[in-house]
């Protein structure tokens, strides 16, 4: 099997009780393979009564009964009390794993990070900091990981790998992650795929208009699944900036819509002033989207929404950059990977909303 590995893939340690925003601490629902369960079940004493209670069965997937806190097995000293226990052989594979991403696609695998830990945005900021590029390494091995697609159209691969790198180049030439260029060529490769025609190339398209955004957008990518109540409890950083946006924005989005997108104009453009290169970050970051989720395309041929999805992330993180930074007169490189990771962490929610 061919292995591509990102650049940060092995600069990656996890720093444990010093990280700033805990994976342990969200509640998701870890999934707990066979072998490990089979432990728990075999478990002894007190810390097996322990093992069995925390956990629950349902639809055929076995999870951990999650608190208010995140993992029950999360300690007051913000480390794994089943690893400092028993050793990782002990913990859920997806534990070890994150924030691994593991994407096998059959004739190959592609190895990232998720930019939902602090640790690794903090990687992806010093890259782009420092200009260096995203690149995979390739090596040749077995791999223990699922194949993550139904696909098996290699030609189809082959053209969305030249089209990733096509994109890549356009933004390294100096165009926009919201250049109407790109949707315009989602769109088009949409509409080549729904009539079986000839696929386009990115670099046939050129635009001077960018995606807007618009305070009614935010509204309809915020609140349909991404803010929710239990926010305040899973993720309070990123609760407060909502809120923040509300209290800023909400009612006057409503009552007087070009008001509130002149304000939100304003502290958008007062961010540039506190993260000289901001311009230089948004742009990695679409790009580090493009090279981690652009594939994804393979599985349901959704050219337009991906693109346009990972636009919409773009732009809501400088939104929350903006709305932390607003009262600060400077941020530094470990407050924004914070706001990124809490961010990424619930992202993935917003895609429902984009049409």
């Amino acid at each position: 099997m061919e292995i591509k590995r990102i650049s940060i893939f092995n600069e990656f340690n996890c720093i444990a009780e010093d990280c700033p925003t805990s994976c342990c601490r969200n509640i998701w629902k870890i999934p707990i393979d066979s072998d490990v369960y089979a432990k728990y079940r075999n478990e002894k004493g007190i810390w097996g009564l322990l093992l069995r209670c925390f956990t629950v069965k349902r639809r055929g997937v076995i999870t951990f009964r999650n608190t208010s806190r995140g993992c029950p097995f999360w300690g007051m000293d913000h480390l794994c009390s089943i690893q400092k226990r028993h050793g990782s052989s002990y913990m859920p594979a997806v534990c070890i794993q994150f924030p691994r991403r593991l994407y096998n696609l059959k004739f190959f695998c592609e190895e990232t990070l998720y930019l939902a830990c602090p640790e690794a945005a903090r990687l992806f900021l010093a890259s782009a900091a420092g200009d260096r590029p995203f690149e995979f390494t390739v090596s040749e091995g077995s791999v223990s990981y699922e194949v993550n697609t139904t696909n098996d159209d290699r030609e189809f691969l082959d053209y969305l790998l030249k089209a990733r790198d096509e994109l890549i180049m356009m933004l390294e030439r100096g165009i926009s992650f919201d250049n109407m260029a790109i949707l315009h060529y989602g769109q088009d490769s949409q509409n080549a795929c729904l009539g079986q025609t000839p696929l386009p190339s990115p670099q046939d398209y050129e635009s001077r208009e960018h995606y807007q955004m618009t305070c009614e957008k935010i509204d309809t990518w915020l609140f349909n699944g991404f803010y929710y109540p239990k926010l305040r409890t899973i993720s309070p950083l990123l609760y407060q900036l909502c809120r923040k946006y509300i209290r800023k924005f909400g009612s006057q989005g409503r009552r007087n819509p070009r008001t509130a997108n002149q304000k939100l104009a304003v502290l958008l453009e007062n961010l540039y002033g506190k993260i000289p290169d901001l311009e230089i970050i948004l742009n990695r970051y679409y790009e580090y989207y493009l090279l981690t989720d652009f594939l994804e395309i393979y599985e349901d041929y959704s050219f337009s929404k991906h693109l346009l999805f990972g636009i919409a992330k773009t732009h809501l993180l400088r939104l929350f950059l903006a709305l932390y930074a607003e009262d600060q007169e400077t941020i530094n490189p470990h407050e924004i990977a914070t706001v990124m990771a809490v961010f990424e962490q619930k992202a993935q929610r917003i895609y429902s909303a984009i049409s």
